[in-house]
């Protein structure tokens, strides 16, 4: 018996994988407004590959999507004052559904991840309703695990917090949002003058200062970004 690693054939999943979930997508999309506003730019000018690491992580998120919704597409692209939004999916009664998929701890609040919050106040516009659910599937539970303390006192502490399956994981939590009228609409509002920095940004081709680009507590978009540091070849 022979076994060899086929890295053409490894090269090709990934290749599949990865021309579903980075292909070319034009217009403006809300997820170009509520992330940085340069790299959104940047990746239209100066597109870069993404790394395997990467596409398996989006890949991932997708495949935990479709079982979950048991649908093989998003639903439709939704077009309101230039800004293009796609539902994850729409619960039964018809408002939006956002789905994740994190490493991250189950113990992190839900107001951690704003740019959730902001996506599903835009699916909210889009689609004339005012409520929307969040679930997020964590794949490491509360990562207390991880870290398994042997003193019997610390167990019996996270026990009593998390219960006899504090261990458990993956685990799910599902958020139902009740948003008013007024944070729906100012959040809106938000995203229409972030779609007149990013136009004209793409008409200048001048980068904006940071303050500008980033979205009030995503200072946390630059540590991994793919362009910092970096400058465009083209």
């Amino acid at each position: 018996m022979e076994i060899i690693q086929d890295l053409e054939a490894k090269q090709e999943i990934l290749d599949r994988m990865a021309t579903l979930e980075f292909g070319n997508r034009t217009g403006i999309h809300q997820s170009d407004l509520v992330f940085c506003l340069n790299k959104a730019y940047l990746r239209r000018v100066c597109p870069k590959k993404p790394k395997e690491h990467e596409v398996l992580r989006m890949a991932r998120g997708t495949a935990s999507q479709r079982w979950l919704t048991r649908k093989l597409e998003d639903e439709p692209t939704v077009e309101l004052d230039g800004i293009q939004v796609t539902p994850d999916a729409l619960w039964k009664d018809g408002t939006p559904w956002e789905l994740k998929e994190t490493d991250a701890s189950s113990t992190r609040e839900v107001l951690g991840s704003v740019h959730y919050v902001r996506q599903l106040m835009n699916q909210c516009k889009v689609l004339g309703v005012r409520t929307a659910r969040l679930s997020r599937l964590f794949n490491l539970g509360n990562w207390k695990w991880v870290y398994k303390p042997k003193d019997p006192a610390k167990i019996q502490a996270l026990v009593a917090e998390f219960g006899e399956d504090w261990e458990a994981h993956p685990l799910l939590d599902v958020t139902r949002f009740e948003f008013t009228q007024e944070e729906i609409d100012r959040n809106w509002e938000m995203m229409k003058a972030r779609r007149d920095l990013l136009l004209k940004l793409l008409d200048s081709q001048a980068l904006l200062p940071k303050p500008q680009a980033l979205m009030s507590g995503m200072d946390w978009e630059c540590k991994d970004c793919p362009y910092r540091g970096k400058e465009c070849n083209k």
